[in-house]
């Protein structure tokens, strides 16, 4: 009987040590695991910035290239060094695809930024510069996008345009929640639109298909200069 017990005691206890190594031994391995985890999650946050940065330069060139594209490489580079910089910061902050407000761009000017609006009559629209906004609309969004419009000839300056115009067209988007109204509304004004979706009556789609024409296109030879 004393045998047993002590044969008992001797496994039990050659038990515990086994268990205590195996313990220590997982705890060491735990550890390692632990360590090479953290470095495989640094290096992935390390080339996930890297893949971020190289979206934005991506994203930078295709808008500097659109503004080529559209203005014929007309656009001084000062004004395009400039333009691209705050297109790409609008579309960044406003969540904004930038060669939609391209598109817009070339279809109203062409890239031009001292170009005046005519109606097809033949007198002038009021529509100024790169994005063709009028005065009065300027002045609506300016304060809200912190840019001084004190006169019409302010928006013959290429940022000051973009600026506003793109606020014009962001605020449209966010009344209409819907893009073919906001870019309607962007041509005939918000008063005819309103009116028209009111009454029922058949609403002027025009411009927004040529505008989604022109950004198809865009976007294509963007895409094909990058291939």
């Amino acid at each position: 009987m004393r045998l047993s017990i002590l044969h008992l005691i001797f496994i039990c206890v050659a038990t515990a040590i086994f268990v205590v190594f195996v313990f220590i031994a997982w705890q060491g391995k735990n550890e390692q695991i632990k360590a090479l985890n953290k470095e495989i999650l640094a290096e992935q946050v390390k080339i996930a910035e890297i893949e971020k940065q190289g979206e934005k330069v991506l994203t930078y060139f295709r808008i500097s290239r659109g503004l080529d594209i559209l203005s014929k490489r007309k656009l001084p580079e000062e004004h395009k060094s400039i333009l691209a910089g705050k297109l790409f910061a609008i579309s960044t902050d406003y969540k904004i695809d930038p060669v939609l407000i391209l598109a817009v761009i070339k279809h109203e000017s062409r890239g031009n930024p001292y170009a005046r609006g005519l109606y097809s009559s033949g007198g002038k629209s009021g529509a100024l510069g790169l994005m063709q906004i009028k005065y009065e609309s300027a002045l609506e969004v300016a304060r809200s996008v912190g840019v001084k419009i004190s006169s019409p000839a302010d928006l013959f300056d290429p940022e000051k345009n973009l600026m506003v115009g793109t606020a014009y067209l962001l605020r449209l988007i966010a009344k209409y929640k819907n893009l073919q109204h906001a870019l309607i509304a962007y041509n005939v004004g918000i008063g005819v639109l309103d009116e028209k979706l009111r009454s029922g009556s058949p609403l002027p789609k025009k411009y927004y298909n040529i505008i989604m024409k022109e950004y198809k296109d865009l976007a294509r030879e963007i895409f094909s200069i990058e291939n």
